[in-house]
């Protein structure tokens, strides 16, 4: 499983290429996004200075990304980004083992909930490893973030399938991997 751990600031490239599983985007690529969100809200603004000294409300120095980036770079790739709580996404509560993936932030922090074959994983770049996630807590764990205050969104598009998702032995020995022992008690007992 594809996942890269906490470099700096620079969460929001982990989040994205722990959700897409391959190394996707880099932290220039993601400046470069943010750079041309930048000129076009200066230009709705009428502001059409390019100026090097004006800062920026989608990156910061410390490579921290605003959602509009991320929001921006996954549409570049074909997939949707939507806020859980939007009409886009009002039944997903109800059964998210369905969807394929997540995306959280919370406290300039972004992380990705990701779903290889039929299991759930977490792939937060400040683990690790990646967090094996049982269905039944995933729901659990999605409410209780939004509770939290954490900013949820639901990632939509065509996910393309994984080696490790081709091959069933080594997905359940990835479970195993990533399973705290209660965890995987509990895989046992179903």
């Amino acid at each position: 499983m594809y996942h890269e751990k906490q470099i700096g600031s620079l969460c929001a490239v982990h989040c994205l290429n722990n959700l897409l599983q391959d190394q996707e985007f880099d932290e220039i690529q993601l400046a470069d996004i943010a750079a041309d969100i930048d000129r076009r809200e200066r230009q709705a603004l009428g502001s059409g200075r390019i100026d090097s000294d004006l800062s920026s409300a989608n990156v910061r120095a410390d490579g921290f990304f605003s959602v509009q980036v991320i929001l921006e770079a996954l549409m570049t790739r074909g997939y949707q980004c939507m806020h859980l709580g939007s009409s886009e996404t009002a039944g997903v509560l109800k059964s998210p083992e369905k969807e394929i993936g997540f995306i959280l932030n919370r406290s300039e922090h972004w992380f990705s909930l990701r779903r290889l074959g039929k299991y759930w994983f977490d792939v937060n770049s400040m683990y690790e490893k990646p967090k094996f996630v049982s269905d039944s807590y995933l729901g659990m764990l999605l409410m209780q973030m939004k509770n939290d205050g954490y900013s949820v969104f639901v990632v939509r598009g065509n996910f393309p399938q994984t080696s490790i998702e081709k091959d069933n032995r080594r997905l359940e020995e990835l479970v195993q991997a990533c399973s705290d022992n209660q965890v995987t008690q509990e895989l046992r007992q179903l």
